[in-house]
């Protein structure tokens, strides 16, 4: 899956994940999906999104993004 498959809300927060913990932000999600807990800077619905994500992309999935 690449980031054009994306809905508008998942490719958003996507983008706020990428803006706000830079090259680091597909380990901030994994930590994220792992704990439920995500570090400052993103709001409820896009945790809520990121979180249907790990159901929907899973792990593979987020790996391909760029």
């Amino acid at each position: 899956m690449n980031i054009y498959e994306l809905t508008t809300n998942q490719k958003n927060a996507i983008d706020k994940a990428k803006k706000i913990y830079g090259e680091y932000w597909k380990d901030e999600i994994r930590k994220g999906w792992q704990t439920g807990v995500y570090r400052w800077g993103l709001d409820s619905d896009k945790i809520a999104e990121l979180q249907r994500m790990r159901n929907t992309i899973g792990k593979k999935g987020l790996d391909t993004l760029k």
